[in-house]
């Protein structure tokens, strides 16, 4: 009978299926409620849908009669082929019986034993297909949790020969010995039953009576749990996990004897152990890291706050341009030269003092108990000679020297880092007077940190609020007495100090990490003026100076960064020169030798600034292709009244022109060191006596044909 609310098709299969309800056969079918019975046309639709199925696949009649049979199945198994193959197979074989994964209406699944069968009409051709599921999850599940389970106690079976179990009497004779510890201790089983179980301890742990001991504390009670080293037959060592548990009728009954299992975890203390190490210890150098130096430095803070009168010593050492030394010599040889100044450090010290690695080039050293402030001074003294000894390296003597601060420990100190940091401040005073020296912590070392500190803050804040500004100073040709370009120098307008020059800011910027942004604004702001001046003034002739850092060049896109200032202002790259100081071009790396070379080959030309204070050879001015030497301002001046200066210059000079470079003199300031520049036929001079530096407007007037000055 047609159950209620129920859809009829039109469809011959489906009226087919009408009749079929109003039959004994049809009533019998739907009626079963365990089993979705339901068969499918050969193109693969629902055609008729019993009880069973709604319930199991959760579609009423008249929602899944006409549809795809496929909305049954799993889109894997669609993927797969199926159902076509199911129903393929079905054909061949006559019935197919498969157990697989279906869908429900709400898209949950569930595990299902399928039995799909074709239908044939009187004369034996197929008319579709009828399907019988069941829904076998739980069995399913139970079947899986039940394999899970035997592979788990399987592997657990197996892995059984690791573990030596061997039982013991009362008085601790072996009784009983396994295979797992005949492999763990070697003793075969005739070798070791019969024998007092301690022939598996150290000799060590038998004199302080670790055996009889274990035996006592299992028979008091219950087990006794020990992870310690034991000794194998051929006397090797590995450590283990084991329990010796007490054997006994009942709770309440004595001991009848023992058993005693143990696992081998030497590889995994072993493990644990360089962990621990490499927690606590740096890398390189194998000495204390930050982790380590603090815990000493807590006990030692601790030790002083319960004996008031300790005084402890922490000196924070720095050593003077490593950067340089890691780029000039690459960062193997730095490593080895780390490696040595720990081993160095280390000896100067006392046994009970501490030497760690705090990172990089950066080394902490704990004094940990000292009389007078200048004990700490004079070790300081001694750390920095130990640092200052040559490393002979091939061919090579690396000779480098370290700023060290001083902090001065007692119970006046809470925490461990306030005694950090006041060593860290005390280093970086004596950074600022020129390191490689040392400096005692004191309150005017804290508020000179302060304003340090304060200065690097308001730097910051400048270049957000564009308080930084750019002044020009020409560059004459000292044949005519004609400007030929300027250098840009960097102003700060402080907001509440005024207008500071590069030596009152530079190097704190230097220090904070900032150059590098000040100097990228500062080219992009002379190459804007310089593209301003070609334009309004039809001048291509004017090149712009622009000083630049070492750390600028190790940038590696620095050369992007001048083609984008170049590009932008549409300025000709053989307008622009760099200026880099002598020093910072001194024995310089791979990677700077190849920035200067692409400099070169965007057509900009570069001067070494400050030529005569550092040791930059002709070999290194012909390798790098400089264009122009500017000669230091120390040798200019005065130079009327010094024959040796005058010879100074005049060696610079003609060491410029034989090289095919100009020379420039700096900081002229008179008419006579003027006179005396063109006697030595320099090229070009710069300084106050032709003009102090010009904001843009005034610049722009000197390149006038009416605004020309004499000089």
């Amino acid at each position: 009978m047609e159950k209620k609310g129920r859809r009829s098709t039109s469809a011959a299969p489906q009226a087919s299926h009408r009749q079929g309800s109003d039959s004994l056969y049809g009533r019998l079918v739907d009626s079963v409620t365990e089993y979705a019975i339901f068969t499918v046309s050969p193109s693969g639709t629902v055609t008729s849908w019993n009880s069973g199925a709604e319930r199991t696949f959760g579609f009423a009649e008249d929602e899944i009669v006409g549809q795809d049979v496929r909305l049954l199945f799993t889109p894997e198994d669609i993927a797969d082929g199926q159902p076509a193959g199911e129903f393929t197979a079905a054909l061949n074989e006559g019935r197919v019986h498969r157990d697989c994964w279906h869908l429900r209406r709400d898209g949950t699944r569930f595990w299902a034993t399928n039995t799909a069968q074709p239908l044939r009409d009187e004369a034996g051709r197929p008319i579709g297909f009828s399907k019988i599921v069941r829904d076998s999850t739980e069995r399913h599940l139970a079947a899986t949790a039940l394999r899970e389970s035997e592979e788990r106690f399987r592997l657990l079976i197996e892995s059984a020969a690791d573990y030596a179990m061997f039982a013991i009497s009362l008085d601790g004779t072996i009784t009983l010995w396994n295979v797992g510890a005949e492999r763990l201790f070697g003793f075969r089983e005739s070798e070791a039953v019969g024998r007092h179980f301690s022939i598996i301890f150290t000799l060590a742990d038998i004199e302080n009576g670790e055996p009889e001991l274990e035996l006592r504390q299992a028979s008091a009670q219950g087990s006794a749990s020990a992870d310690r080293w034991y000794v194998r037959e051929d006397g090797t060592r590995f450590f283990a996990v084991s329990k010796l548990t007490r054997l006994a009728q009942s709770p309440s009954a004595a001991a009848a004897g023992f058993v005693k299992i143990a696992h081998d975890i030497t590889e995994r203390k072993h493990q644990e152990e360089v962990m621990r190490h490499e927690a606590f210890h740096d890398r390189l150098t194998g000495l204390p890291n930050r982790a380590l130096f603090s815990e000493h430095l807590q006990r030692v803070l601790a030790h002083a706050e319960r004996f008031r009168a300790r005084r402890f010593g922490l000196l924070f050492l720095d050593l003077d341009d490593f950067k340089a030394i890691n780029d000039r010599y690459g960062h193997a040889r730095a490593d080895i030269l780390l490696m040595e100044l720990a081993r160095r450090l280390e000896t100067v010290v006392r046994a009970e003092d501490v030497v760690a690695r705090f990172g990089g080039d950066e080394f902490t050293i704990l004094l940990t108990d000292i009389d007078r402030t200048e004990q700490a001074v004079a070790v300081a003294d001694a750390l920095r000679r130990a640092v200052a000894e040559p490393l002979l390296f091939d061919d090579h003597e690396i000779v480098t020297t370290a700023t060290i601060g001083i902090a001065i420990g007692s119970s006046a100190y809470e925490r461990p880092e306030h005694v950090l940091r006041d060593a860290d401040l005390a280093m970086y005073e004596a950074k600022a007077q020129g390191g490689n020296r040392s400096v005692v912590f004191d309150e005017r070392t804290r508020s000179r940190g302060a304003a340090r500190r304060s200065l690097e803050s308001e730097l910051r804040q400048a270049l957000e609020r564009h308080e930084f500004f750019v002044q020009y100073q020409p560059i004459v040709a000292l044949s005519n007495s004609r400007v030929v370009g300027f250098e840009a120098l960097v102003r700060w307008r402080h907001p509440q100090r005024g207008t500071l020059l590069p030596s009152e800011f530079m190097l704190a910027a230097h220090q904070a990490g900032l150059i590098v942004s000040i100097d990228g604004w500062v080219l992009e702001q002379a190459c804007r003026q310089l593209g301003a001046w070609q334009t309004d003034l039809g001048n291509p002739s004017v090149t712009m100076n622009v000083n630049q850092s070492g750390l600028d060049l190790a940038q590696p896109d620095f050369v992007a960064r001048i083609a984008g200032a170049l590009e932008t202002s549409a300025v000709a790259a053989d307008r622009l020169r760099l200026e880099f100081t002598e020093r910072t071009l001194m024995e310089p790396t791979q990677a700077v030798t190849e920035q200067l070379a692409r400099i070169r080959d965007l057509g900009v030309e570069f001067a070494v600034d400050d030529f005569g204070t550092g040791y930059f050879g002709l070999s290194a001015l012909r390798r790098f292709g400089a264009g122009a030497l500017k000669i230091d301002r120390s040798f200019i001046c005065g130079m009327n009244d010094s024959v040796e200066k005058t010879e100074i210059v005049r060696t610079a000079v003609t060491l410029a022109h034989n090289l095919r470079l100009s020379a420039t003199g700096m900081g002229v300031e008179t008419a006579g060191e003027a006179s005396a520049l063109r006697e030595l036929t320099c090229d070009y001079g710069q300084g106050n006596y032709f003009s102090r530096p010009l904001d843009a407007e005034r610049a722009t007037l000197m390149l006038h044909p009416a605004g020309a000055v004499s000089w």
